[in-house]
């Protein structure tokens, strides 16, 4: 029915996106934009410009000298006290009415800081209408916050340009996903969010160049990778990230891990997993561990996973299970496979089938598949069979082919036909074989010969061994020597066999008794015959005594017989009558004859009596009237006295 499965599939492409949160983004004095999280990295740390969103007012305590001391709050009492003083100035300085609408933002009072920023903006700070705009869009409106963006863009505020930019790409998906948009509107739209972009990624904004890359490359335009090069080398690792992906795409293993790398280093955990892996492929395993580690220590339930099965390759088997259960109790399917794998092999069914259920639950056919190889250990069909269903109709190959097997036990032989087609259909060579056996005992020798040969290929022995006794039925000699030579060499003595037997009567002597030498030192009794006989006739009576001995102790009355001559040839009749006795015993006339002569030469009338009736019974005419002779000749002889 097939192993465990401990499948190390890789899973995901893509973090989902950040959500919009409060971080620090300076644009110049107390200025904040919208974050639209269209391609940020969950990895990608704060970086000025990175990402536009809204930020509450935070002041800070200075030195006499005037730096900066510290990043705690100031009290109640000067927070208030410098409030005071940007309401007084607020009238008459656009900055004032910023810096204190971001104050109050921090308390929520949104009313009063939306009246100070439109006042700001309308005085011609593009700070404030760049808040403005974050703060519409945050209440849903949207047209108001394009037109502030707009406003405070035009004046050079590259933030502004990349939240605008942003705002237009995400209004013309919605414009093409709607019901009777037309395709000018959602050209018109996306266009001028590429421009106001490209105007804030030339300017240096980094987010804007990464969110340029990702539109080209989604959309199949060319530009992507100048784009994403554009926000990499200014430091943005999911840039980076997405670089590396491009060289794999194009097989640039090289170029790949650079820039894997370069994300990696800043943290970014998509990245360390890639690098892992190709690092992995190219057999530097221990950097591979270092990679994976970091991404399992962020939370990655991939970088778990394989961090696992390395750990298990090196034979840290406790290290191992205790990643696969970090990264299976964060959902990992395969990784609770593994999980139910290993306390499967300790003996303990009980919890290897609730990591293998789990594993099921997350998707993971093997999981399924696992646990109806549990069930059918167990003797439980019906427990089996359910599991095994499931895993098939999930397309395991596999667990169809062993679906179909207990159908077949108990005689339900179309539905297992139906399943092992399936199975053979999913890549399961045990499938494609089954099938040709079944096609083969329904007389449907074609569609046998398909089933078999497709297996054959894929390395299946067995069925390489029944093609070519299907081939040689068919008079197809070359064929059936083809196929039963790919069987002998992974270990088919029959195959061996059958291979040596046809180079024997095809003349090729010497090659057919290296065949036989194969199939008899497998154990094939038939073929130490024949490499036995082929030795005798050479001389070589020590190597044929070898393979008789093999033979005859294997139960073959002519491997005894053989033996037997050999003795006698060498003068040893002492040596050869056990084994002539074997053979006797055995309904071979001949030796039950020689038995007599040797019986009569030492005087033994009542032995040579007593074999003269095997020798009548099963001896060939010439034998048996010879024994029947000396047989009357005693009676007589016994009847005279």
């Amino acid at each position: 029915m097939g192993a465990w499965k401990g499948h190390r599939g890789r899973r995901g492409e893509h973090p989902p996106p950040d959500p919009d949160v409060f971080e620090a983004v300076p644009e110049g004095p107390d200025t904040v934009v919208l974050d639209r999280g269209r391609a940020a990295a969950a990895t990608a740390p704060a970086h000025p410009d990175d990402y536009a969103v809204l930020v509450p007012f935070r002041p800070r305590r200075r030195s006499p000298g005037g730096s900066v001391e510290g990043h705690e709050a100031l009290d109640r009492h000067e927070s208030a006290e410098l409030e005071r003083r940007y309401r007084e100035r607020a009238g008459r300085s656009p900055s004032a009415a910023n810096t204190l609408a971001l104050m109050l933002l921090e308390r929520g009072e949104q009313d009063e800081a939306a009246e100070l920023l439109h006042r700001a903006a309308e005085a011609g700070h593009r700070g404030a209408a760049t808040n403005l705009g974050v703060l519409m869009h945050r209440q849903g409106r949207d047209d108001a916050a394009s037109l502030w963006w707009h406003r405070a863009a035009e004046a050079g505020s590259r933030i502004a340009a990349f939240s605008l930019g942003a705002l237009l790409l995400d209004q013309a998906d919605a414009a093409r996903a709607g019901a009777g948009a037309g395709v000018g509107e959602y050209h018109d739209l996306s266009g001028q969010g590429v421009y106001w972009l490209r105007n804030a990624a030339e300017s240096g904004h980094v987010r804007a160049a990464l969110t340029l890359g990702e539109f080209f490359e989604l959309t199949g335009r060319a530009g992507a990778e100048r784009w994403y090069r554009r926000a990499a080398e200014a430091g943005h690792p999911e840039a980076a990230y997405r670089l590396g992906r491009m060289g794999q795409e194009r097989d640039d293993e090289r170029a790949a891990s650079t820039w894997f790398l370069r994300a990696a280093s800043c943290g970014h955990v998509r990245a360390a997993v890639r690098l892992a892996t190709s690092l992995e492929r190219a057999g530097d395993t221990a950097e591979a561990i270092g990679w994976y580690r970091l991404a399992a220590e962020e939370g990655d339930a991939e970088g778990a996973r394989a961090l696992g099965f390395l750990l298990q390759d090196s034979g840290d088997v406790e290290g191992a299970v205790r990643w696969w259960q970090v990264a299976a109790e964060s959902g990992d399917g395969t990784a609770a496979n593994a999980l139910g794998a290993w306390f499967a092999a300790g003996g303990r069914a009980g919890e290897a089938a609730r990591w293998y259920e789990r594993a099921a639950a997350a998707g993971e056919c093997n999981g399924a598949f696992n646990l109806g190889l549990l069930h059918a250990e167990h003797e439980d069909v019906a427990g089996a069979e359910r599991w095994f269903r499931m895993a098939a109709y999930a397309g395991h190959g596999d667990a169809a082919n062993a679906l179909a097997g207990l159908l077949l036990e108990r005689g339900d032989d179309e539905e297992a036909r139906i399943w092992f087609a399936r199975a053979a259909e999913a890549g399961s060579v045990d499938g494609s074989y089954n099938l040709g056996i079944l096609h083969s005992r329904n007389g449907l020798d074609d569609a046998a010969e398909t089933c078999w040969q497709r297996a054959a290929e894929a390395g299946h022995a067995d069925a390489a061994l029944q093609l070519g006794l299907l081939l040689e039925r068919r008079g197809d000699a070359e064929g059936a020597a083809r196929a039963y030579e790919t069987a002998a060499r992974a270990d088919r003595p029959t195959a061996a066999f059958r291979l040596g037997a046809m180079l024997a009567d095809a003349g090729a002597g010497e090659q057919a008794e290296r065949w036989y030498g194969v199939a008899a030192d497998a154990g094939h009794v038939t073929a130490a015959l024949r490499c036995g006989v082929l030795c005798a006739r050479r001389g070589e009576d020590k190597s044929a005594a070898r393979r008789f001995k093999v033979a005859a102790e294997a139960g073959s009355v002519s491997g005894a017989w053989n033996l037997a001559l050999l003795h006698l040839r060498h003068g040893d009749p002492e040596g050869a009558e056990p084994w002539l006795t074997v053979a006797a015993r055995g309904g071979h006339g001949r030796a039950a004859l020689r038995l007599v002569v040797l019986a009569l030469r030492r005087g033994d009338l009542a032995d040579a009596e007593h074999w003269c009736g095997p020798a009548v019974e099963h001896g060939p005419a010439e034998v048996a009237a010879k024994a029947q002779r000396l047989l009357d000749a005693f009676r007589a002889e016994s009847l005279a006295s």
